[in-house]
């Protein structure tokens, strides 16, 4: 999932609605993608613990296990997008479209992945489950919800921080439109696979 933020942000189309805030962020204060995205994750787990109130230590302990696969997901996004980087020249909008979908197809891979393994979820996904879970709402309707906010969050930073628009292009739509129905398909073809 990290490989697909790197590519959506080095796409220069707009990043996955999980990356808008902290590529604003990273814009904005000169910080890598990858710091301002271990730093959203933190925050994101300070929401879930605020909505949550987990009483039990299991239940903390859950919350707090988040930050891991949160800080390495910071860290691997800078780790790609150095990598990447030097390798990636824009000739053509079509390239860079190319690049943008291969990154959609890739994090709708990433999140069927994590779902599927049942551990530790990313705090991007924790959220969402914390929500419907605390508030008995549908999880993929809460996903989506929590995506379009991010998003406009973005949006409304970076107008605060004078860059207007700042990584709000094409992409960041595809991203949040696309992904859920990729996921739903590589789901429904995992199933018919195994069903046979």
């Amino acid at each position: 999932m990290a490989l697909a933020v790197a590519l959506s942000k080095l796409s220069t189309l707009g990043t996955s609605p999980i990356a808008a805030i902290p590529n604003v962020l990273s814009e904005s204060f000169s910080r890598s993608i990858g710091e301002t995205t271990i730093f959203f994750m933190v925050s994101l787990v300070a929401l879930q613990q605020l909505i949550q109130l987990p009483k039990k230590a299991k239940d903390l302990f859950l919350l707090l296990s988040q930050l891991i696969p949160g800080v390495l997901f910071g860290s691997l996004i800078n780790a790609y997008v150095s990598m990447l980087k030097p390798l990636i020249h824009w000739h053509s909008y079509a390239l860079q479209l190319l690049t943008l979908l291969l990154s959609i197809l890739i994090l709708a891979i990433g999140v069927v992945i994590e779902v599927a393994s049942d551990l530790i979820v990313m705090p991007g996904e924790g959220l969402p489950k914390t929500i419907a879970k605390t508030y008995q709402l549908a999880f993929p309707n809460v996903k989506l919800f929590c995506d379009i906010n991010m998003v406009l969050v973005a949006l409304i930073l970076s107008f605060a921080f004078g860059h207007p628009f700042l990584g709000i292009r094409e992409g960041i739509l595809l991203a949040t439109f696309l992904t859920g129905p990729l996921v739903s398909l590589i789901v429904y073809s995992q199933n018919r696979i195994t069903k046979k």
